[in-house]
């Protein structure tokens, strides 16, 4: 789960009445993000487009690697898996052991098979 620090939240209408100073932050990197608060619900993350794209392109790399191992049928691939992982500061990584990896990409063959 993401962590916010105080001066990154803020109230949908807050961020409509300074809409160009928090976008200013954001992408100046003053702020990493602004969490946009609704009715008390989390409604958004506003974060620069560099960010963001580094993230997908993340997401797509990572996924990639996971199909891979799920479909060539090896084991072992959760190291360079985990490696990924925490090279990119993906923090869940650093929960998982490799043979928790392992035992997840076995669980989702199974489920397509």
């Amino acid at each position: 789960m993401a962590h916010y620090a105080r001066e990154e939240i803020m109230s949908s209408s807050e961020v409509v009445r300074n809409f160009g100073a928090v976008l200013s932050s954001v992408v100046q990197h003053r702020r990493e993000k602004v969490a946009i608060i609704r009715n008390n619900r989390l409604e958004a993350v506003l974060v620069a487009a560099d960010v963001y794209e580094r993230m997908e392109k993340s997401c797509e790399t990572a996924h990639a690697a996971i199909c891979a191992s799920v479909t060539d049928g090896t084991s072992g691939n959760s190291s360079a898996l985990l490696d990924f992982l925490n090279s990119n500061r993906i923090t869940a990584a650093m929960r998982l052991s490799p043979e928790e990896i392992d035992s997840q990409i076995l669980e989702e063959r199974e489920a397509w098979e």
